[in-house]
Order: C-alpha cells, then sequence, then structure tokens
C-alpha cells in the first residue's frame, strides 16, 4: 500500500471520486438470506474450539495430501530471528517450531509445504460486528439459507451449517479479499447517504475503471476501509458471505529435516510492519495451536536420491532460505550416517539486506566449514560489507558465471531457485548460459524450458 489504511481513510475526499455521467452497473441478485436461531449466545457452541471451516462436511483443502486431513497442531517455540529495520526497510523474521509427535501419520521431507488455516484478526472481527450492527448478536446460532433453488445457486461450502456472525467473520470469510466491482455496486443500496451511493455507484461503473483501479487495486482498501469511509453503509452479513472469497490456507515451507526430529519441525516467514497478512499476523500473536495440514509433496525437495547428486541452491530474501535449510540438515545426517557413498556438491547463492538479514547464517558457516555446503555467495543489496563485493545476487551470479555454468551443464546437477523475483533470476541466468557457451538468449531459454521438463530446475514461490 501507498500508505497505511487510516491515513487513506481521512485523506480520500469522495466526491472526488464521483464522475458527473456514468452508467449504473446491473444490480447482480441476491442468493442468502440470514436467519437466527436464538436470542441468546449459544454457550455450549462458543465452546467448541474447532476452526469453523472444520465444521463443514467434505470441505476441500488446496493441495491436501490425502488421507491427511485438517489438524491441530501445538506451537512448541517461538525465535525472533530478525528485528524488522525502518533505515534497511527490512521486514522482522520469525522461526516458530511445532509439535507433531502425536501425529505419527505426519511424514514429511525436506521442501515438503503445509497449508495453516488462519482466522480474521479479532479487532478487525470486532469493527466489523460494530458496523453491521451485530454486536449483540455475535455468538448467536444462525442459517444461511438459499433464496431460491437452481443450479447456478449453490450454499457455500466453507460455510458451517449452523454457525454465528462471530465464527464467519473470524474463521469463513477474507476480509481483506479484493472488492470486484459487482460487490460495490451492491453495496450501494445499503448507503443511506447520497454521496456515498455516488461513490460507490461511480467507482464500480465502467466509466469509473481508472478511480476503481487507484482505490481498490492500487492502494488495496479493503470492505472495512470503505465502511470507514462510507459511513452510512450497513449491509447485512449474507452479503459479505456472497460476495467476499473464502479464508484459504497459507503456504509455508518446512524448513528443517526428519532425520533430525521427526516429532518436530520448523516454518520460517517474514512480517511486513504494516499491513502485515492474516496468517504472519496470527503467528506473529504467539498462538498455542494452530490448524493445519500437510500438502502434497512437490518437486522441490531434497531425499536420499538426491544425495549423489549436485545442487545449485539460490534465494533472495531472508525468509527465502526456509527449504535449504532443511536440505542442508539432511544432507549432514546422510553424510553422517556414511551409508550412502559420496555426496554430491552443494553450492548456495543468497541475496538479502544486509548480512544480518540470512538467517542462521553462522549455521551455514559451520556446513561450509564441514563440506556439508561447499560454496556459499551472498549479496546484500542495502547493507554492502567490506568482506562482500556483491550488492544483488545477478552480480553475484555474473561475477561466478563461468563456474556455475560449468556446474549446472553437469548432468547429475539440480538448480533450485526459491524467490519472489524467479523471472528476472530466469533472465540473469539465461545471460549467463549465452556468455559462456557462445549461444543466443533465446537458444538459453529453451535451455530452461527443457531442464524444467526434465525436473533439473526448480522453483518455489512460498518465500
Amino acid at each position: 500500500m501507498v500508505a497505511d489504511d487510516v491515513e487513506l481513510e481521512r485523506t480520500l475526499d469522495i466526491n472526488k471520486y464521483t464522475l458527473s455521467k456514468y452508467t449504473v452497473s446491473k444490480l447482480v441478485e441476491r442468493t442468502l438470506e440470514l436467519r437466527f436461531l436464538d436470542n441468546s449466545p449459544d454457550l455450549d457452541w462458543n465452546l467448541d474450539c474447532r476452526h469453523g471451516q472444520e465444521k463443514c462436511s467434505n470441505l476441500q483443502y488446496p493441495f491436501a495430501r490425502s488421507p491427511l486431513t485438517l489438524t491441530r497442531v501445538n506451537v512448541k517455540d517461538f525465535q525472533i530471528l530478525l528485528q524488522a529495520d525502518g533505515q534497511l526497510h527490512t521486514k522482522s523474521i520469525t522461526e516458530i517450531k511445532f509439535d507433531v509427535k502425536k501425529l505419527p501419520d505426519f511424514i514429511w521431507q525436506p521442501g515438503d509445504t503445509i497449508g495453516i488455516l488462519p482466522h480474521n484478526d479479532e479487532s478487525d472481527v470486532e469493527e466489523f460486528l460494530k458496523y453491521l450492527n451485530l454486536k449483540d448478536k455475535a455468538d448467536n446460532l444462525c442459517v444461511f439459507q438459499l433464496l431460491q433453488e437452481s443450479k447456478k445457486t449453490k450454499y457455500p461450502s466453507h460455510i458451517p451449517n449452523r454457525t454465528t456472525p462471530r465464527e464467519v467473520l473470524r474463521d469463513c470469510i477474507n476480509l481483506r479479499g479484493v472488492l470486484k466491482k459487482q460487490f460495490l455496486r451492491v453495496l450501494a443500496e445499503y448507503c443511506s447517504d447520497v454521496s456515498d451511493v455516488c461513490f460507490l455507484k461511480c467507482i464500480s461503473s465502467k466509466e469509473g475503471s481508472a478511480y476503481y483501479n487507484e482505490i481498490i487495486l492500487q492502494n488495496a482498501f479493503t470492505l472495512l476501509n470503505i465502511l470507514k469511509t462510507c459511513k452510512s453503509c450497513q449491509p447485512p452479513l449474507s452479503l459479505l458471505v456472497e460476495h467476499l472469497p473464502r479464508l484459504l490456507p497459507r503456504e509455508y515451507s518446512i524448513a528443517s529435516s526428519p532425520l533430525i526430529n521427526s516429532n518436530e519441525f520448523n516454518i520460517i516467514f517474514s512480517i511486513f510492519s504494516t499491513n502485515p497478512g492474516i496468517t504472519t499476523k496470527m503467528l506473529q500473536n504467539k498462538p498455542t495451536q494452530v490448524s493445519m495440514y500437510l500438502r502434497e509433496p512437490n518437486l522441490f525437495c531434497y531425499t536420499e536420491d538426491d544425495f549423489q547428486n549436485d545442487q545449485i541452491l539460490i534465494a533472495v530474501g531472508g525468509a527465502a532460505l526456509a527449504p535449504y535449510l532443511g536440505f542442508l540438515q539432511h544432507k549432514q545426517c546422510l553424510i553422517e550416517k556414511g551409508a550412502l557413498g559420496v555426496a554430491g556438491k552443494t553450492w548456495l547463492f543468497v541475496g538479502a539486506v544486509s548480512q544480518q538479514a540470512i538467517v542462521h547464517r553462522s549455521q551455514l558457516m559451520q556446513w561450509l566449514s564441514k563440506n556439508v555446503l561447499n560454496k556459499f555467495i551472498e549479496s546484500h543489496s542495502r547493507s554492502p560489507s567490506a568482506t562482500n563485493s556483491y550488492q544483488y545476487i545477478h552480480e553475484a551470479l555474473n561475477a561466478n558465471s563461468k563456474m556455475f555454468i560449468d556446474l549446472l551443464l553437469q548432468p547429475q546437477t539440480t538448480i533450485y531457485i526459491c524467490s519472489q523475483i524467479s523471472k528476472a533470476l530466469e533472465a540473469t541466468i539465461c545471460k549467463c548460459l549465452s556468455k559462456e557457451i557462445n549461444i543466443e538468449e533465446s537458444e538459453a531459454q529453451n535451455i530452461i524450458k527443457d531442464y524444467r521438463k526434465q525436473n533439473k530446475y526448480r522453483e518455489d514461490f512460498w518465500c
């Protein structure tokens, strides 16, 4: 976001975002209504500590590993690896250890991922209850009913058959979901102030697309921002269920090896100081338990089959190192067992804002001294050090392109990339290939394309 929520709400003059001429978009039909089952809170229901989505029958979780289902896992340890630095514009980085001792079917390998099902922030939930005029009925049992049965209208699978307003707002819908024009248009029907009505009708119109892009897409205005700005707007909860997306699990890479301890594993994540993500904010509040599941295995992993092969590991960002820490732990344990022959080479290129932002750097240096890690090349974008000559990771790759490409071209080498700038890294790798083996960049792109098909070029985007 270009500014924080409060500043945007204070500075947004809705009259400046109202056109003199525009075509009002057509209203979409309503599909749900809310009916309360009682007039007082249901104490027994509120004692049920399960996540709201756990109460939904046959609900599918993205890429869930069968037959494992959503389960509650204890948090064993919580450690801040890096504090946020305003001058360097760095995010804080945190490591959490989970206890899976009582889950014998929770079998995992380095590189596997989990899905954590979050709760919306409690303060946000309370504000929505206030704006929807549901404070007095927050914990009353209710049901959602279809207004009419048809092939096009289905009961939302992520909403329990019996629930409460608090549970729906906390567990089931993404309160920060991107607001579509159809939703903004129908919100205008629940405003009593003419200015609010005109504003919502305008930004949801075809002619108001530039305003929509600025307010909703660029400034990331959420429904809560809209309700605070358009103070006369009071939509029913059923409308939110119709238009806001399901609150989905967040993916995290496992950052440890089961050979160290199969009863526990770690994840590492970064946290924005302003407007943190829903799941990271929940984890930042140090819960004692979280609802999670093990995701389907992918190719971004390190197992015994990879032990004798060579790896080039590339990470950009402190949390991007997470899966590689598990890889290197696993490799160290396999070396110590001594049953699989000679270990392959492992090279690691890391890009971070500073040396301090490279998580577990001291452990990386220990692995380097023991030849678990065979080459370690780092770059620091905002805090160059006297011992390090690279500012950006593409500089490090270019400067070491000959030995990097020589290793990459070996048939037993696999390259792993964990970064949110994987396209830029791919372009750099193509330039290195082009330079070192004297081919056009288009030919280098075809080589990378073939490597992907051969599972020699592997990427992870969860960092």
